[in-house]
């Protein structure tokens, strides 16, 4: 008797969800069908689009001096860094753009990245860190990053991707999710699990679920591959423009032992070995290997035929 209580019960449960289901479904395609015949779907898209461009632009454009007024950047006069300032004006000239504006700040970590249009921000411990010739080769990937407009693509293509990514979940989601509970439903009604193996439609259910995640993921995906991909350009034309293209392989090398826990006082020992990245992790991440980057770089140094610097920049 209890037994045929809870079958009743599980049947009349999985009815409820198979009918709230199969409303929702009709519900959304009403929806869905109405914007499609009086052409609102397009318009919607269009303004959404649009929208996520000007968004991500007005970002790009407003968003260094935020940035360098929560790092503390301050600006590195000609006066105190002569030398860098003479590096920096050399390789803007070959590479046919206007010298940036260079700001100093602590980072946590030897490191500099361009910013905006005309900002390049470089930490404090690398003009220490880094002999003339290296910090110079430093300086060329960055401006390689600027002549690219590498953080304009990012920013446009981050705010667009978002902005697919959302609007296609707005759609996508609420179906996994009625699809799911339908599934439920007729589990219910035909007295299988819910769950695992042998619930209705389990596959389609884990493929849709997928695909979510998929659709949260890819936009991310897409840019740090892109990111890397950005990497590798900015070497290559650091290479080019650079008196001593070897000396970028040496700064990579000698940022990479100051801040990889890996490369510490006896690392001489065991030779110059990054830590193996997991399949994740370079999925995930923005930069290449360092020493993946390294090898390209001493690629192109032979192809070039290179020569070799040593020394450092006076700052005052």
């Amino acid at each position: 008797m209890a037994h045929l209580g809870r079958r009743v019960l599980a049947v009349g449960a999985g009815a409820w969800l198979l009918v709230t289901a199969l409303f929702a479904a009709a519900t959304g395609y009403g929806l869905l069908r109405a914007l499609v015949l009086d052409g609102s779907l397009g318009t919607v898209l269009v303004v959404a689009l649009g929208a996520a461009l000007a968004l991500g632009y007005l970002s790009y454009r407003s968003g260094s001096q935020r940035l360098l007024g929560r790092l503390g950047a301050t600006p590195l006069s000609t006066t105190a860094a002569p030398g860098v300032h003479a590096s920096l004006d050399r390789l803007a000239t070959r590479m046919a753009i206007d010298a940036p504006a260079l700001y100093v700040a602590r980072l946590g970590q030897p490191n500099a990245f361009a910013l905006g249009r005309d900002t390049l921000v470089v930490d404090r411990s690398l003009l220490r860190l880094l002999g003339p010739a290296e910090l110079e080769a430093i300086l060329a990937h960055e401006l390689a990053h600027l002549a690219g407009r590498d953080t304009l693509v990012q920013t446009l293509a981050n705010s667009l991707l978002r902005t697919v990514t959302g609007l296609a979940l707005v759609v996508f989601a609420p179906f996994v999710a009625v699809f799911g509970v339908a599934c439920w439903g007729l589990s219910l009604l035909l007295g299988r699990p819910v769950r695992g193996a042998g619930s209705v439609a389990s596959g389609p259910r884990r493929a849709a679920m997928r695909l979510l995640v998929g659709l949260v993921t890819g936009p991310t995906v897409a840019l740090r591959a892109y990111s890397r991909r950005r990497e590798y350009a900015a070497d290559e034309r650091a290479v080019e423009v650079l008196d001593d293209p070897l000396a970028l392989a040496r700064a990579l090398r000698t940022i990479q032992r100051a801040t990889e826990p890996g490369f510490g006082l006896f690392a001489w020992l065991f030779g110059d070995v990054e830590r193996e990245r997991s399949p994740l992790e370079r999925t995930f991440a923005t930069h290449p290997p360092t020493d993946d980057r390294i090898e390209r770089v001493r690629e192109a140094a032979r192809a070039r035929g290179a020569g070799s610097g040593h020394g450092r920049i006076e700052i005052n």
